[in-house]
């Protein structure tokens, strides 16, 4: 791998496989959010006896639009291979 290689990786953008991506709406105003979480930052791993059955990860999100001030509070649980398990919101609904 050359100099010119290196520098390519390191300003490519990262892999959609990095990323949970999935869009909220606004409670009060109706604004539709996406929003796109890190696997590697923003998700947690759960241990033995922590969250439902079967779940290996969780993420807890605060979600923010442009147009208002209302936050949207989100929870999912995922499995070890990053499916989704169960979510919920609150201040919002979800966009499928």
């Amino acid at each position: 791998m050359g100099f010119l290689d290196s520098l390519k990786k390191m300003f490519s953008p990262p892999s959609s496989s990095n990323f949970i991506d999935f869009k909220v709406k606004c409670g009060r105003c109706g604004e539709e959010i996406e929003v796109k979480t890190r696997k590697t930052s923003d998700i947690a791993r759960i241990y033995e006896g922590e969250g439902p059955l079967g779940s290996a990860f969780y993420l807890r999100k605060e979600v923010l639009g442009n147009k208002c001030n209302n936050l949207i509070y989100v929870s999912m649980y995922f499995g070890p291979s990053y499916e989704l398990l169960s979510k919920d919101i609150s201040g919002g609904n979800f966009l499928d």
